[in-house]
């Protein structure tokens, strides 16, 4: 490949000042500069290169902590993973209230069976065990659709729910 006559010209014109220059410094001077691009060269390089090192250490890092919670959780036993609770039918809905209302230590006062699994109750009792007993329903996928309460200074609870059952 053959370069026009224009350009070769240029690029001297260009470079020969530079070579002259270069020529003219001393050969201690030379040396100066050339060790200077040499080290400017490893400098550039080692800038580009250091950051790239330094994220994949973190990524290696970050891999092993995930491999180690990954073969900590299937260490774990099957037991400590939450079970679905069965949910409550409609008809088994109203024995299931007056057992578990009881041992919360709550005095059912009054238990209405609606048709399509409804049931309106009103009750009365500790509100820490109310609370706790409606938590609990709500685990055995108990739907609570109203619910009214009534507190005393006592921390006595009144309440009115109606519930569904699926």
């Amino acid at each position: 490949m053959h370069l026009p006559i224009t350009t070769l010209l240029a690029r001297n014109a260009l470079a020969h000042p530079l070579r002259q220059r270069w020529q003219r410094l001393a050969k201690r001077e030379q040396r100066a500069v050339q060790a200077l691009a040499v080290f400017a060269g490893l400098t550039s390089l080692y800038l580009l290169w250091q950051p790239q090192q330094q994220a994949l250490a973190l990524a290696e890092q970050r891999y092993t902590e995930e491999r180690q919670l990954l073969h900590d959780l299937q260490r774990l036993p099957a037991s400590t993973y939450p079970r679905r609770v069965p949910s409550i039918s409609g008809d088994a809905l109203p024995g299931m209230l007056a057992r578990s209302s009881s041992q919360a230590g709550l005095n059912l006062e009054r238990m209405d069976q609606e048709d399509e699994g409804r049931v309106n109750l009103s009750l009365e009792g500790p509100l820490n065990g109310l609370i706790t007993w409606i938590d609990q329903l709500e685990q055995q996928h108990v739907a609570v659709l109203s619910f009214s309460i009534e507190v005393n200074k006592d921390a006595i609870a009144t309440a009115r729910l109606q519930l569904h059952s699926p």
